[in-house]
């Protein structure tokens, strides 16, 4: 049985909020989580860790954006090609709500809703 991810996974959690330092405070006590701020062009990202395993991202909702997007969870799921991925999407219903975008070094991701309205962001990994 493999243990690596296939494409059609789930493989990542991110939370966006208002609130980044209450957000740490409360799943460290909640679940023992420790964190890593990693600080970028335009934010910090902050990784989540289960002892050594990382488990999910957080990251602050932009200045502009608040009032637009509620604090949330994301869930990312794998895929081998992104833009295939979001093509296909689109010719069964969804809507992209992020184009493809790049992360320096780690992959792409990108975005979608689905005929229901629900949103789901898809993850292409730089090393498969």
């Amino acid at each position: 049985m493999s243990t690596k991810q296939q494409h059609g996974e789930f493989c990542w959690n991110e939370l966006m909020t208002t609130d980044t330092s209450k957000a740490k405070e409360f799943y460290g006590k909640l679940f023992g989580w420790t964190y890593q701020d990693h600080p970028m062009k335009d934010m910090t990202y902050t990784m989540f860790n289960n002892g050594e395993k990382g488990v999910a991202g957080l990251l602050q909702i932009p200045q502009q954006d608040k009032g637009k997007i509620p604090p949330h969870w994301m869930s990312y799921i794998l895929v081998t090609d992104l833009e295939e991925t979001l093509n296909n999407a689109q010719i069964l219903g969804g809507q992209v709500k992020v184009p493809a975008t790049s992360i320096e070094g780690f992959g792409r991701f990108g975005i979608l809703s689905d005929p229901t309205g629900a949103h789901i962001a898809l993850w292409e990994s730089a090393n498969p």
